[in-house]
């Protein structure tokens, strides 16, 4: 952000503007590297989050979960998270409604539960939101709560994508599950080209997120990896077939 912008919402903020503190508290949060911030400035933040969230700001409720379930610059606790999720849920936001699918999928201080995971993930997808479309797609290509079903599942992480930015910290997530389906062929034709072009966006997503302070997208990376590594060794294996003998050839070299 410019600097003039930012020292102009600073001064608003000071002045109890809430435009400008949840402008600011956003642009700390989600534009920057989160896990770098000073101390102070983090403090700062988190009390513009409060403040919006004790006057009833379902965002800022929304975002408060988030501090705590990904644990930023501050302990984590799930209990903390889940009490903020169901605030801002209760004022159908849907960020926080897709978080409270994850607390059931993953058992975060509750016991797993895949069709109540389900019921939260369906709601967030049914209001557009793209973590709830591609969720949809993972109990699908698991089997968790539905039966198996990789053409379903594709279908939601196609869904996901179209509505999802390329600046988003879950486009990496979704153009990986789009390339591993292509490689694999499931749910889909197989098509490793397609699937080069989609790892490639993934891979290009993580390393941007992991150099902001993004603290999974190491997890997918490495999966990402992985898929890269086997649709490598498939084209390599077909290029072979029609190598010309030309011996070592470098084209960036002078003949």
């Amino acid at each position: 952000m410019n600097n003039n912008k930012l020292d102009l919402l600073h001064f608003l903020a000071q002045n109890g503007d809430q435009n400008a503190i949840l402008e600011l508290a956003d642009f700390y949060y989600y534009k920057t590297n989160k896990q770098d911030l000073s101390p102070e400035v983090f403090q700062r933040v988190k009390d513009y989050y409060y403040q919006l969230a004790e006057q009833g700001h379902d965002h800022a409720m929304a975002t408060l979960g988030c501090l705590y379930y990904e644990r930023v610059n501050l302990p984590q606790d799930f209990k903390q998270a889940k009490h903020w999720f169901e605030k801002a849920a209760a004022q159908n936001n849907p960020l926080a409604i897709n978080y409270l699918g994850y607390c059931h999928y993953y058992g975060r201080d509750i016991p797993v539960d895949y069709e109540t995971a389900y019921y939260y993930f369906a709601r967030a997808a049914q209001m557009g939101h793209h973590n709830g479309m591609y969720k949809l797609g993972d109990m699908y290509y698991n089997g968790n709560f539905v039966a198996k079903d990789p053409a379903i599942a594709f279908f939601w992480f196609n869904e996901a994508e179209q509505v999802t930015a390329t600046s988003s910290p879950e486009y990496p997530n979704i153009a990986y599950r789009i390339g591993h389906c292509l490689l694999l062929g499931q749910g889909v034709p197989q098509d490793l080209l397609e699937a080069l072009a989609w790892l490639h966006k993934a891979e290009l997503g993580c390393y941007q997120l992991t150099r902001n302070g993004d603290a999974y997208a190491g997890l997918t990376l490495v999966r990402v990896h992985e898929d890269l590594g086997i649709l490598r060794l498939q084209l390599d294996a077909e290029a072979s077939c029609h190598h010309a003998d030309l011996g070592h050839h470098n084209p960036l070299n002078n003949p």
